[in-house]
């Protein structure tokens, strides 16, 4: 009686540590999924910044130019690290800098229409 309780507690003991492990490689298969996810979005709101940058008049772009370049130039980052702190300001800073070029175009279109 005495090695069959001992016998059950290993048994629930294995299969405990077993549904932990499996659990915790799903973990490990959703943090790729969403950080590759999360880098293909990354570059693509990049590629739609640039292409808006192609469609600004040369004017707006030169006045742009400068502040964007900076902003760009001052993101300080450790990408070996890993850290959800970088990946959180890289995500700000695409997207206002998005923003910004897109906005910009927008209103170069519109006041070519006048």
């Amino acid at each position: 009686m005495v090695k069959q309780n001992a016998d059950n507690k290993r048994s629930a003991s294995s299969e405990a540590r077993e549904e932990l492990i499996r659990e915790f490689k799903h973990l490990r298969v959703l943090v790729r999924e969403i950080g590759e996810n999360f880098i293909l979005r990354q570059e693509g709101e990049i590629e739609t910044a640039i292409s808006n940058l192609e469609g600004l008049q040369p004017g707006k772009l030169r006045m742009m130019a400068p502040t964007l370049i900076q902003e760009l130039r001052k993101l300080k980052m450790k990408p070996a690290k890993g850290r959800f702190k970088d990946l959180k300001e890289l995500n700000r800073l695409i997207d206002e800098l998005t923003n910004r070029v897109i906005g910009a175009q927008d209103r170069s279109k519109g006041a070519g229409k006048r």
